[in-house]
């Protein structure tokens, strides 16, 4: 049966977890798969790759269907598969099994992306829209929370932009005993914690606009030196990019001045980086008619790199219910429910055959 052998194939992807950029034995696992079960031809997408289901005649238009198959970094430098990126490779490989063989009036890409936890899959994969003549794309994300195998999306804002932003403040180091004798960077950090909340507030922008105080590094214990840097982390979501571009420059001129004013260097860095996933309304309403969705009144808050293929490419991302009371994403009881294969493969079957 279709469904014990992807089974199979979640729980041996499930038990090899690997980091983002990691993904070697996953990659190899997925790609050994495609040829021992399907005729496809495999190519190499940035740094993941695709299959391709070619027709003779197609007359509808191309569609790539995506999964994401990297697992969480855990503190303690292993990994596990807590956000599900297991079956939705095993899903997407699903799919590519009932596509062996059959016509749909159209040329199918299957995309399976690496790195998708720090940003960095999406933007590379891209590529596949280079080589191939892509008109719609589509993705999918299990949620916990809602009802299982529901597929729910929206027109527009799918989920969120967001970036990480590390500010460095260097001032000069003194002695405790002395402390007039350096520059210390406690008084900027200070006053710009303080006003970091008023610059987010929702009446300055067209969507959600949040700032989120990841943590504050400032000198080291020891109690005879006084702090001569200090780092803010701060992690930066917006519904729209333009909305998330203003929050940017203006904490960056904020932060500018707080440094001039007191005499300290400043520097900073981003990482992380979500576009919004900003679903093209058409594809998000075939989405609705052909997969029986429900329509999600608001974006998630959370991000996905499945927007850079958006900027390229008409195209939905869309969730399905992993079960109202199943464990959260990203926390330690999390696994990818089995009973989801099915429906997931089915949404993307329906979607290739629409």
């Amino acid at each position: 049966m279709l469904n014990d052998t992807i089974l199979l194939l979640r729980h041996a992807l499930h038990a090899c977890p690997e980091v983002s950029g990691k993904e070697e034995k996953t990659k190899a696992m997925l790609m050994d798969f495609l040829k021992t079960h399907t005729t496809m031809e495999l190519h190499p997408c940035g740094d993941g790759f695709y299959a391709a289901h070619r027709e003779m005649d197609p007359n509808k238009p191309v569609l790539a269907l995506r999964a994401d198959y990297d697992a969480l970094a855990l503190p303690d430098g292993t990994a596990a598969h807590l956000c599900g990126h297991d079956g939705h490779a095993a899903a997407l490989c699903g799919a590519a099994l009932l596509a062996e063989g059959q016509t749909f009036g159209r040329d199918i890409f299957f995309l399976f992306q690496p790195a998708e936890e720090t940003g960095a899959g999406a933007a590379g994969c891209t590529e596949l829209l280079q080589k191939e003549p892509v008109e719609e794309i589509y993705g999918a994300h299990n949620l916990p929370g809602f009802p299982m195998g529901q597929v729910v999306t929206r027109p527009g804002t799918f989920a969120c932009a967001s970036q990480g932003v590390t500010l460095t403040f260097q001032g000069k180091p003194a002695h405790a005993a002395y402390p007039e004798n350096g520059v210390s960077p406690a008084a900027a950090v200070g006053r710009l914690l303080c006003a970091l909340p008023p610059l987010s507030d929702p009446g300055r922008y067209s969507g959600m606009t949040l700032c989120t105080v990841i943590g504050v590094e400032m000198g080291e214990k020891a109690f005879g030196a006084a702090a001569a840097c200090a780092e803010v982390w701060l992690t930066l979501r917006a519904e729209h990019d333009q909305d998330l571009r203003t929050l940017y420059e203006e904490i960056l001129g904020l932060s500018r001045a707080m440094a001039s004013e007191y005499g300290l260097y400043f520097s900073h860095q981003i990482q992380d980086v979500f576009p919004a996933t900003e679903n093209a309304p058409p594809c998000a309403q075939k989405v609705l008619d052909l997969c029986g969705g429900q329509l999600l009144r608001t974006p998630m808050r959370w991000s996905e790199d499945f927007g850079h293929y958006l900027r390229h490419c008409p195209g939905a991302f869309f969730g399905i219910g992993a079960g109202e009371a199943h464990p959260p994403l990203h926390t330690e009881a999390y696994e990818y429910p089995d009973a989801l294969l099915q429906p997931t493969v089915y949404a993307f079957l329906a979607l290739m055959r629409g």
